[in-house]
């Protein structure tokens, strides 16, 4: 049995920041219907990379107007490695909610089921006239999750944002990279949708947990700028208690003295690897493997506070002896050593040569209706007693487009065959 099993999700997000969420709930056995229309999908569905068809025939998203994307690329909308491992688990409906009768349907499905979460801007459900009072008035205890990127009140509700934005306005941009007069590095791929996905289903949890036990729902407004601003919560401190301002310290230890601590050239391809020694027993070690080289005797490197006092000299000795080592030989003898150092992985080293990954199974096979078997990140934890795995009540990947029209409009909304064809032709589902 799943956790979440007979809990019901209507899925209006996109994106990561939005997806990732109810990506979660799926994998604890939630039913999420991912609600998608064809004239504005989800930008990931033109990410790649993309995976070919082995289904030529389920390829549903051919027919699609794809004009002004580049057709060589992008055949089909099934197809991305990014949408399809974001989404992995979930149903999909095709239904326009640009129109008043496909907000009439949506409303059909909100009374089918437990939570509503979308990641519009701020003031887009309520213009539809689906806020939450109405979304209540049609099940009363409905859980409705708003994760627009600023919240739902304040001056800036009115903008957009997407992970980047909110990195650099919490604060975390600033702390990232090498220390002045070197700029900011930021956090490169977006930090803040994977940390907003796990706050959007940590709350939604708890909301489902309040209603289990009271039989009430409730209303959640969950910025991605906020859980960022939580991430800042030591400089934050330290500015409040001591009056010191945070600095940038790359890839030094700002807290735990520690030298040498960095990432340390090795042979190959800008190949690296990550040493972290923070004890004298580590350091006498890393001395002995590197063949006790005259320079690690002087005084400047003899004790830890000597050592970080002389960072600069010593990251250019380690630099040099790492530089002629192969990344992953060096971090099995070290390691057997007991000096603390790890390679500093590509998604290939992570997905093909990882023995440990490999082990917790942290890739695994699911089924795509026009890709066939493909490989998704799993979730990040395991139970005792449950099944919890990221194929979710569908046992597969992510759906295709409209892919699930049949179970949620004949099945679980009951529309007539007439009914399907006039909303068909009306530009509806």
């Amino acid at each position: 049995m799943r956790p979440l099993e007979g809990v019901r999700v209507a899925d209006l997000t996109w994106l990561l920041a939005g997806a990732g969420g109810p990506r979660l709930l799926a994998s604890l056995g939630a039913e999420i219907i991912r609600i998608e229309w064809r004239d504005r999908l989800d930008f990931l569905r033109y990410m790649g990379p993309f995976a070919p068809a082995q289904n030529e025939g389920a390829a549903k998203a051919e027919a699609l107007d794809l004009s002004g994307l580049n057709k060589d690329s992008v055949k089909s909308v099934n197809r991305s490695g990014t949408f399809n491992d974001i989404n992995a688990g979930k149903r999909a409906v095709s239904l326009n909610m640009a129109h008043p009768k496909g907000r009439e349907l949506f409303k059909r499905l909100v009374a089918v089921s437990d939570v509503v979460v979308e990641s519009f801007t701020a003031e887009t459900m309520r213009k539809w006239g689906l806020g939450y009072d109405t979304l209540k008035s049609i099940k009363s205890d409905i859980i409705y999750m708003q994760q627009p990127g600023w919240g739902y009140k304040g001056p800036y509700v009115k903008f957009a944002s997407y992970g980047p934005i909110a990195q650099a306005v919490s604060g975390l941009t600033e702390q990232s990279g090498l220390p002045a007069p070197q700029p900011p590095a930021g956090w490169g791929f977006s930090y803040m949708d994977w940390s907003g996905a796990y706050y959007c289903a940590l709350t939604i949890l708890c909301a489902t947990y309040y209603k289990k036990r009271t039989g009430k729902g409730q209303y959640l407004d969950c910025s991605q700028v906020e859980p960022a601003i939580y991430m800042t919560g030591t400089a934050v401190l330290d500015q409040l208690v001591n009056g010191r301002s945070y600095q940038r310290t790359g890839n030094r230890s700002p807290y735990k003295m520690a030298a040498p601590h960095g990432a340390y050239r090795c042979v190959g391809e800008d190949r690296w690897i990550a040493l972290a020694v923070s004890n004298d027993d580590e350091w006498k070690s890393l001395v002995r493997e590197m063949g006790t080289p005259s320079w690690t005797q002087q005084d400047k490197f003899a004790t830890l506070a000597a050592r970080v006092l002389n960072q600069d000299e010593l990251d250019q000795y380690v630099g040099v002896w790492t530089s002629d080592k192969e990344p992953f030989a060096l971090q099995e003898r070290l390691q057997q050593a007991g000096v603390p150092a790890g390679v500093c992985q590509t998604a290939q080293d992570r997905i093909e040569r990882d023995p440990q990954l490999k082990h917790l199974r942290w890739l695994i096979p699911l089924v795509h209706s026009e890709i066939g078997e493909w490989p998704i990140k799993d979730v990040p934890f395991h139970f005792t007693n449950g099944t919890v795995n990221q194929g979710g009540p569908t046992e597969r990947a992510a759906p295709c487009y409209g892919e699930d029209n049949d179970y949620v409009y004949d099945e679980l909304l009951k529309l007539t065959k007439q009914e399907r064809a006039d909303l068909e032709k009306e530009g509806v589902i």
